[in-house]
């Protein structure tokens, strides 16, 4: 009788547990992977921003926004790990903030911190598209962003 109960037991417990796992996905999203070249120095932070869309591009209205330090900086280079993201449609647009005021600055409508996007290197003087630079997520990816300084 006790080896049914147990056997009874095991079963309620496997049960339970086959339904917590259904009711919530194993999977915990995609791993996106952004490497950052041609840092120019140590100054201030990163200011990395994800978009979704040209829409929010241009309200400059990021869907995540994060704060990259650079105390890892090494050879002019940085690695940040964004995790858990659903597949879809990105962008990355990234600012060198030197001064950690999360603005860029400008001199004569030039800007004196550099900017760079995801696997796009803009060599035009007007703010590219979101087209430009977006990307398809389905699985764990690695953009690459490179500085410019104008």
């Amino acid at each position: 009788m006790k080896r049914f109960e147990f056997a009874l037991f095991l079963m309620c417990i496997a049960f339970v547990n086959a339904s917590f796992v259904s009711d919530y996905p194993s999977d915990n999203g995609h791993t996106l992977v952004v490497q950052i070249g041609n840092i120019r120095n140590s100054k201030g932070r990163i200011q990395l921003q994800v978009y979704k869309n040209q829409s929010t591009y241009s309200k400059e209205a990021p869907w995540k926004e994060f704060y990259v330090s650079k105390d890892d900086l090494n050879n002019k280079a940085l690695v940040y790990r964004i995790t858990g993201l659903e597949s879809g449609i990105y962008g990355v647009a990234i600012l060198d903030d030197e001064d950690k005021d999360t603005k860029m600055k400008f001199s004569w409508m030039i800007p004196v911190e550099g900017f760079g996007f995801s696997d796009y290197y803009h060599v035009g003087m007007s703010r590219p598209k979101f087209d430009d630079f977006k990307f398809s997520l389905t699985g764990d990816k690695v953009v690459k962003v490179i500085i410019r300084y104008m």
